[in-house]
């Protein structure tokens, strides 16, 4: 098994750009491939999405997205920030479902905001989180600190998109995590993953090939 660095992976996704894959297809291609893991291999009622503003956000976004027109409702969105924090591309995912009535989107920003959500978690089936990507090091932020004990709380299934949140994608460190049931990780493993300790948090780990 090999496994690659955050720099490895950039140049990979720079290599597919120079290739004409662009950023947003990427992101396209990601966001449904976790849409159709989860349509074949998980059962449930309610779905919430929780993204952050940045590019692995972005992929949630998408994920929800193609999971609605994978003929599932009762599907929940909510945005770790101001809408205009999202960067461009999961800008172009959210106006996409903002025209869904059957996708609630909400967005937080302080603590008020998140104890507003946080029965809406604990009600959820699924939970699939995307607040920061393998670039992530240093302490969470106290909102997202709060968020993710309230998702390692429910009992949902925990879905991490490439990497659980909290944690670094070289090293694996973490101070605290989402406490992952499944880790849907793009493109190849990262190097996070052979830290013991990360295991213990990822779940399960596929590879989602994006073909680029």
């Amino acid at each position: 098994m090999e496994y690659y660095s955050i720099a490895q992976i950039k140049n990979m996704e720079e290599e597919a750009k120079k290739r004409g894959v662009t950023e947003n297809k990427m992101m396209d291609t990601a966001g449904r491939l976790v849409a159709d893991f989860i349509d074949k291999n998980i059962e449930f009622k309610r779905a919430v999405f929780i993204a952050g503003t940045g590019n692995n956000g972005g992929d949630v976004l998408s994920a929800a997205f193609h999971l609605f027109n994978l003929n599932h409702s009762n599907i929940e969105v909510i945005v770790v920030g101001k809408p205009e924090e999202l960067k461009e591309n999961p800008k172009v995912f959210l106006y996409l479902i903002s025209d869904i009535k059957d996708i609630s989107v909400k967005f937080i920003s302080d603590s008020a905001a998140l104890n507003s959500i946080k029965e809406d978690i604990k009600d959820a089936d699924i939970l699939v989180v995307g607040l920061f990507g393998t670039g992530f090091h240093g302490d969470l932020p106290p909102l997202a600190a709060d968020l993710i004990d309230s998702i390692n709380d429910s009992d949902a299934k925990r879905i991490s998109i490439d990497i659980p949140s909290g944690m670094n994608g070289d090293s694996g460190d973490f101070k605290k995590v989402v406490k992952s049931d499944f880790t849907l990780t793009m493109m190849a493993m990262k190097k996070a993953f052979q830290n013991p300790q990360a295991l213990s948090v990822c779940g399960k780990i596929l590879i989602m090939n994006l073909s680029v």
